[in-house]
């Protein structure tokens, strides 16, 4: 096919629309589907059942005055949405990888910069901006034209308002908006939908309730988190959160 390097890896059932361009070193899992006008450069492997829609363009080079030329990874897992106009970098650095887990839908005009991760089941609406070296965790909402700034980790289950921008790390469970954005509460709406019990919710709430509303800094906050939430895994996963960040956290 015109457009279509020969040394394309294509397994069954992938449908490649005419007037898309696929380079060489480029994997294309089983049943996936690629449309009109779409661009896939060298170094890109894709799943199996992800939808690529027109003018795409995944693989590009990094937005990033460090790199020097070399062509990294960008790996995309299964059953991902692509829309129209989203744009994927590989990473700067050799033997460096952008990595997209499974079930994610980018919405049109969403941007995913170099040495990103992003996990699975996460939405990034129209217009959303990752910078390079973002992580965001599973079942994240990511709503319009948010830019996250580069090495910013979103957590779990989490939800950021549109039009927001984000300088530090998110805690998993959040619900973050207002301006300046600080967390409004735990993401009830998002929690809910899926499947966490009012129990685990509640616990949840109590612990924000410690971080984000008493008189205590995060030091002491997580002291009391430690010594009241001993066994609670929801909570323990925002204590190694916290623990890992670099940036500081939304408050």
């Amino acid at each position: 096919m015109e457009g279509v390097h020969p040394d394309v890896r294509v397994d069954r059932d992938v449908q490649i629309a005419s007037g898309s361009i696929i380079e060489k070193d480029v994997k294309i899992g089983r049943g996936s589907r690629i449309e009109r006008g779409a661009i896939i450069k060298s170094g890109v492997e894709i799943g199996k059942n992800n939808e690529i829609h027109s003018y795409a363009v995944i693989g590009d080079t990094p937005q990033d005055k460090s790199y020097k030329g070399e062509r990294g990874k960008v790996i995309i897992g299964d059953s991902n949405i692509i829309r129209e106009f989203t744009t994927i970098h590989i990473p700067v650095g050799k033997g460096k990888e952008t990595r997209i887990g499974d079930h994610n839908y980018l919405m049109a005009y969403s941007h995913i910069a170099h040495n990103c991760i992003v996990g699975n089941n996460v939405l990034l609406v129209n217009g959303a901006t990752l910078g390079g070296y973002v992580e965001v965790e599973d079942y994240t909402y990511i709503s319009a034209f948010v830019p996250v700034h580069q090495w910013v980790r979103i957590g779990a289950y989490s939800l950021i308002g549109g039009g927001l921008r984000i300088t530090k790390d998110l805690v998993p469970y959040a619900l973050a908006a207002d301006f300046p954005l600080r967390v409004i509460s735990p993401n009830f709406i998002g929690l809910r939908r899926n499947g966490f019990s009012g129990d685990r919710i509640q616990r949840i709430k109590q612990a924000f309730h410690i971080l984000f509303r008493s008189k205590l800094n995060t030091k002491q906050a997580i002291k009391r988190l430690e010594d009241e939430f001993e066994e609670d895994r929801d909570i323990q996963r925002i204590i190694t959160f916290i623990n890992k960040s670099k940036r500081g956290i939304v408050k």
